[in-house]
């Protein structure tokens, strides 16, 4: 693929990813270099900025923790200058503001740590940030009157440990690393040791299960003795516990804000460990009845599961839950607001999706005469792409331009995206959990009508419904066809009051020319709940 010019860029940037990870780290700097002489596009040469980066930062890291020089040391303003670039001109992209974030741990230059993290959290969080975020923001803003000690503990307290042990190995004034004489410091390197050890471990298993060998054996030997290392290096009582015991759970997360899921996925065994970031109880009330829910959003990811790891970025676990608890893998949904930005305003990518929308149409008309109920791709694609466009003209007429409006976009619709699939949907399995329904097609059936109809932007709430899973045998597919049938149920005996609507050709194809309220009227009235609440208050 190199040899082409369709493929050189991908190709070159794949092959510095790959040196990177068999830590060669020259070659990987010269394959970013080859990838950014085929770059076609501002987005091309930020990646290739930002793999040459980290092929400059990762061999210092690792020089600090064995308290060794090396010879990338020269090349580290010129990553932080590349870094700072991309993180100024786009920020809330994760892998270059996360690298940034460790350059200038390395150089103990407190601007781009400040630009670093104010990126990395600002897709997510904005401007508004969760009690558990703001102390540190407040420390990192006013980073050039802090010592080294106060910067490691903001980086501690935003979960970002393995640049919080590179500030603690970094000498102080006494000429030492603040880790050879400050304990705090000391259990900071040990646990981002630790950390380390895991990621390898698991990694390992997870080779070794990718071509049959599922063993758990060495894998949790491996994770045991991590354990009982960390536990006797900060002082913890015996007995030391294994790895996946309740009391060392407990103990990392009293002290490190550490969230572990040591289990079994689609088939295998894995583990999901990440750091909390947010931490929020809300009481959820719909149609009359309410539910306590817990919402925790992890970062600094250990291991985000086995599948995720197959999926190699193409994919990754967003998060899982139970009645009262859920939880979200941060760095899966952080970067979507940005990438909708980008698709909305990449004139290429806009001609290409209106050309794609106008053949999936067609064909969508031609299936809705044999299949009136099922997945239409530009059913899916038009309110994904609606729903972004009215978003945006609203916040222009709300006056935001330029940059920000780039920015509260991005805000707005990741909050709209955590109100509904996360606040809307999950909030009520758990109203649907003091109920006692426990059957998984009717749980999902009910919790995706509150996805719609409890939804800041209900047109950006069907990325989950109007899907390709439609009709299939898991309670999820169950439940998008049944929430489907009763759309086109709804806008046949509503047929009149739908502007544009061809009541001659098949309905669901049409689905993206109900308004708002209609989308929300429609999901209200399929509710059994919402109809049962109906009932009493009528009466």
């Amino acid at each position: 693929a190199a040899a082409t010019d369709w493929g050189r860029f991908s190709a070159e940037l794949e092959r510095s990813r790959m040196l990177l990870g068999w830590s060669d780290f020259g070659g990987a700097r010269r394959a970013a270099t080859a990838a950014l002489a085929a770059a076609r596009s501002r987005s091309d040469s930020d990646a290739a900025n930002t793999a040459w980066s980290a092929a400059v930062v990762a061999p210092l890291v690792r020089a600090r923790f064995r308290s060794a020089p090396d010879s990338a040391s020269p090349l580290l303003p010129g990553a932080e200058a590349r870094l700072d670039s991309i993180v100024r001109r786009t920020p809330g992209k994760l892998e270059p503001a996360l690298t940034l974030i460790q350059a200038g741990a390395l150089a103990l230059n407190r601007p781009a740590l400040r630009d670093g993290w104010r990126s990395y959290y600002l897709t997510d969080t904005g401007d508004t940030l969760h009690a558990l975020l703001a102390a540190p923001r407040r420390t990192i803003d006013a980073a050039g009157r802090q010592p080294i000690a106060g910067i490691m503990l903001a980086l501690v307290q935003s979960r970002l440990f393995q640049a919080a042990a590179v500030v603690a190995l970094q000498p102080d004034s006494t000429g030492a690393p603040l880790a050879y004489h400050d304990s705090s410091a000391h259990d900071v390197v040990a646990y981002a040791g630790f950390l380390r050890s895991v990621e390898r471990a698991t990694d390992a298993y997870y080779q070794r299960a990718a071509i049959g060998q599922r063993s758990t054996t060495a894998w949790t030997a491996a994770l045991d003795s991590a354990a009982a290392n960390l536990w006797g290096t900060l002082g913890e009582p015996a007995p030391v516990p294994r790895f996946g015991d309740v009391r060392f759970a407990s103990q990392l997360d009293r002290r490190f804000g550490a969230l572990i899921n040591l289990g079994t996925t689609a088939g295998y065994s894995d583990l999901h460990m990440g750091h909390r970031v947010l931490d929020e109880h809300r009481t959820v009330r719909q149609y009359g009845h309410s539910a306590a829910l817990r919402f925790v959003a992890l970062d600094e990811m250990a291991s985000n599961g086995f599948e995720s790891w197959a999926w190699d970025g193409r994919a990754a676990h967003g998060g899982w839950g139970s009645d009262s608890l859920i939880v979200q893998v941060r760095t899966s949904y952080a970067e979507g607001p940005l990438r909708a930005w980008d698709q909305m305003n990449d004139s290429a990518a806009v001609a290409r999706d209106t050309r794609q929308i106008a053949a999936d149409s067609i064909a969508d008309i031609a299936r809705g005469r044999t299949t009136p109920v099922g997945y239409f791709p530009s059913v899916a694609e038009r309110l994904r792409r609606d729903g972004r466009r009215k978003l945006r003209d609203s916040l222009e007429r709300s006056g935001y331009h330029g940059a920000a409006l780039r920015g509260e976009f991005e805000r707005a619709l990741g909050s709209a995206n955590l109100e509904s699939s996360i606040f809307a949907h999950e909030g009520r399995h758990a109203v649907d959990g003091t109920l006692g329904i426990t059957d998984p097609a009717e749980l999902e059936y009910r919790a995706k009508l509150s996805e719609i109809a409890f939804a800041p932007e209900p047109r950006l709430a069907f990325g989950g419904i109007m899907s390709s899973n439609a009709g299939d045998a898991t309670p999820h597919g169950k439940a998008n066809l049944r929430v489907l049938a009763g759309l086109r149920d709804w806008m046949k005996s509503h047929a009149d009051q739908i502007a544009g609507l061809d009541q001659s050709a098949p309905l669901l194809p049409q689905l993206p020319l109900l308004s708002d309220a209609q989308l929300r009227s429609a999901a209200a009235s399929l509710d059994p709940l919402a109809r049962e609440t109906r009932r009493d208050s009528s009466s």
